[in-house]
């Protein structure tokens, strides 16, 4: 595989949006922030409107959540069997830290998404 290569290139590019549009989905809105009073209230109409995907994301992030909080308490188990200056001790460390940040960043998603779904669903302008 040439990584000089344009086509390889966009292929990659070209997955690592498609796996962020299936992770975060704030792809689908507009921003309501910027334009003229017209435009600002149509984009709200259209991201209220958008904001029934929501639920799902919000869904599969607690999903993300619980199993980071189970892989969590897995290697935690683990490292209390193994012997603290051996390798796996090492290994097993590092990858339950990791876990509580991948967990601790599904939480703060989640916070963000209900926080999302609540305003526009809450909010009218």
């Amino acid at each position: 595989m040439d990584s000089n290569n344009p086509l390889w290139l966009k292929r990659f590019f070209s997955r690592l949006q498609y796996f962020w549009r299936l992770a975060i989905p704030f792809w689908i809105f507009r921003d309501a922030g910027r334009g003229t009073v017209e435009q600002r209230a149509a984009n709200y109409r259209y991201n209220r409107s958008q904001r029934k995907v929501l639920p799902f994301y919000m869904g599969k992030w607690a999903g993300i959540a619980a199993c980071m909080m189970q892989l969590t308490r897995v290697l935690s188990d683990f490292m209390g069997k193994t012997v603290a200056q051996s390798a796996d001790h090492l290994c097993a460390t590092v990858f339950c830290v990791s876990a509580g940040i991948g967990f601790a960043f599904s939480c703060i998603v989640i916070a963000i998404l209900v926080t999302a779904y609540l305003f526009l669903t809450y909010v009218e302008r």
